[in-house]
């Protein structure tokens, strides 16, 4: 690996302290090079409003920029939004060479490399492109479709069951592994269930216990029916904002996505809800905690999803297999659909 490569590595690292912060924003990270690879200096962008990642890589290098590579994982900004344009500073920094991964998508933003390239700085692009998309999926779809990434979470046996036969769901999987599903939340802009799991299991649907770079986290709880539900519940706690759309129209919940403009939204529900969004053919991404267990019944972790024969399959690739260790120990699968 050269040290380009390793300084864009660092540079994702950095932007993903940011999953859940940035929104409408992406999660970008910057890092500042010597000509030999020894760093300078370091950002990513914190939260919507906050200094872009290359301002404070920039701060933090002072005069020590210039003549220094910028290294940053999404093309530079050429716009004034809540702060100034990116390309503008980099100029003035006197910085020598920018690379960057992914081409700016947004038209208000792009064409950030042409200026810094008319300004005389060489700029390198396409630098461990794949990487940088996965990691800013969410935002890149969103950008690209008008729409948020939706990330499905399921809980199972290793028979696909999501509850006992006689009904009872808590708990299938670990205290690890939940604690692991805090994390997931907390990478999220809305975590969605609906009123029928609200109501049997009484959730709470809020990230405890996780921070990343200082920062703390609450996803806004969603719940789609038209059951009354009581205030006592405990999703209705002041650990974050909880919004009822009251009936299970997928599309009423992605017009209120668009409006709040949010990245990523979690789905966390009975099979019911679960199985409409696979049968929209509207999840991006499947998470899977898996128990070394085999429950039996009919309480599938999903229903019908209109799927009449096998040339009919809904066909994820898996993008991330992780053994999550305990006294008993469980799987995480994570799979993404086709163009996701």
């Amino acid at each position: 690996m050269n040290s380009t490569e390793s300084a864009m590595r660092r540079a994702v690292a950095l932007s993903e302290i940011a999953l859940g912060k940035t929104s409408p924003n992406p999660i970008v990270g910057a890092v500042i090079i010597y000509e030999s690879g020894e760093i300078i200096s370091e950002g990513f962008h914190e939260s919507a409003g906050s200094e872009h990642a290359e301002i404070v890589a920039l701060k933090r290098a002072g005069a020590k920029a210039k003549g220094s590579t910028l290294v940053v994982t999404l093309e530079p900004c050429n716009h004034f939004g809540k702060t100034p344009p990116c390309v503008e500073a980099i100029i003035n920094s006197g910085v020598k060479k920018v690379v960057f991964a992914v081409k700016d998508p947004n038209p208000i933003a792009s064409g950030g490399a042409e200026k810094l390239r008319a300004a005389g700085i060489e700029v390198i692009s396409d630098v461990l492109t794949k990487e940088v998309e996965f990691s800013n999926r969410a935002w890149l779809k969103k950008i690209r479709t008008n729409s948020p990434f939706v990330t499905l979470k399921m809980a199972t046996s290793l028979d696909g069951r999501s509850a006992a036969p006689n009904g009872t769901s808590k708990w299938i999987t670990t205290p690890q592994s939940r604690q692991d599903v805090a994390y997931l939340r907390s990478e999220c802009d809305a975590i969605v269930t609906g009123t029928g799991t609200v109501i049997s299991d009484n959730p709470r649907l809020s990230v405890r216990d996780v921070t990343r770079g200082g920062n703390s986290f609450a996803p806004v709880r969603v719940i789609l029916g038209s059951r009354e539900l009581s205030k006592e519940l405990q999703i209705f706690n002041n650990e974050a904002e909880t919004i009822q759309i009251k009936d299970r129209e997928l599309s009423s919940l992605l017009t209120l996505a668009k409006e709040r403009n949010w990245n990523r939204i979690l789905i966390e529900a009975g099979p019911k809800l679960s199985s409409s969004f696979l049968k929209a053919n509207l999840v991006d991404e499947v998470v899977i905690y898996q128990a070394p267990s085999f429950l039996g019944g009919s309480n599938t972790a999903i229903d019908d999803i209109g799927v009449a024969d096998l040339t009919a399959q809904k066909r994820f690739t898996i993008s991330d297999v992780k053994r999550i260790p305990g006294e008993v120990e469980n799987l995480r699968l994570q799979l993404q659909a086709a163009g996701a």
